[in-house]
């Protein structure tokens, strides 16, 4: 009977072990970690651990090296706390759930976008839950990902290009053609159309323009960027705005003042 071969085999291998969150456990005491490793074998099969570390020194030498998916990560530690190790890293590209015996860090955690904060001894459910909604947080993100790299690599006419907005529950598709302006609302945007709706995106205004085809659309204030073709008057009174095909007046600041009335084909004053 003729062998099966390694890509064969992993073509056989079930979808889950495929797509296993790669991650890191981060714990000052063996047993603490190792009482979670079996944890997570019994209850989050999606889980691989790839490394079990016992220091946020060894913690960050391993997320370089393994670049995983997902951190378990205890809070006090000594020499380095767990706050303290993420803010020695460059650049963070995994998701954070924090386990710890105390309850104080909460907060923080969760203002530093933690997927979830576990207190010992861990409750199953509660590992399962979280687990969960890392993965759907990582799944989300890369879908995500995918869809700006495919939408930035179409070669098609800029107003015919289409941008992967996200909201609750996945992505709206809206042609960029239709969007009038984009206006900062803390860490979102709303994203203001022609059908004389808008929809709140949970991205920065600088992540929604990034998106955006710039022969189309001009930053012309720090809270908003504006689609060009709906442009009808620049006004120099007030310091300078612009009116809009829908009546609507957006201020223009100073210090973008010279480059609106470029785009817009004005001699300077």
């Amino acid at each position: 009977m003729r062998a099966t071969s390694r890509q064969e085999q992993e073509l056989l291998l079930p979808l889950t072990y495929l797509d296993m969150l790669r991650s890191i456990i981060i714990d000052d005491e063996p047993q603490n970690a190792s009482i979670l490793k079996i944890d997570l074998a019994a209850h989050c099969p999606s889980v691989d651990i790839v490394s079990v570390c016992h220091s946020a020194k060894e913690g960050i030498l391993a997320i370089k090296k393994e670049k995983p998916d997902l951190i378990f990560l205890d809070i006090e530690m000594p020499w380095m706390n767990g706050f303290e190790m993420l803010e020695m890293l460059d650049e963070i590209h995994f998701s954070v759930i924090f386990t710890t015996a105390h309850d104080q860090f909460a907060a923080k955690a969760f203002r530093i976008s933690a997927v979830d904060y576990l207190l010992k001894p861990i409750d199953a459910n509660d590992l399962k839950e979280a687990v969960k909604k890392a993965q759907q947080r990582i799944e989300q993100q890369q879908g995500q990902a995918n869809i700006e790299n495919l939408l930035r690599n179409i070669k098609q006419p800029s107003s015919q290009q289409k941008i992967a907005l996200p909201y609750r529950d996945g992505y709206e598709f809206v042609e960029v053609a239709h969007i009038i302006y984009c206006q900062a609302e803390g860490a979102y945007t709303k994203v203001f159309l022609d059908n004389k709706k808008y929809i709140v995106v949970s991205k920065t205004l600088g992540d929604i323009e990034e998106l955006l085809p710039p022969d189309l659309f001009q930053r012309i204030h720090h809270s908003t960027v504006v689609n060009l073709d709906y442009v009808t008057h620049f006004v120099r009174a007030d310091g300078g705005y612009v009116k809009l095909q829908t009546g609507e007046s957006l201020i223009v600041s100073k210090s973008k003042k010279e480059l609106v009335m470029e785009r817009l084909g004005l001699k300077k004053d």
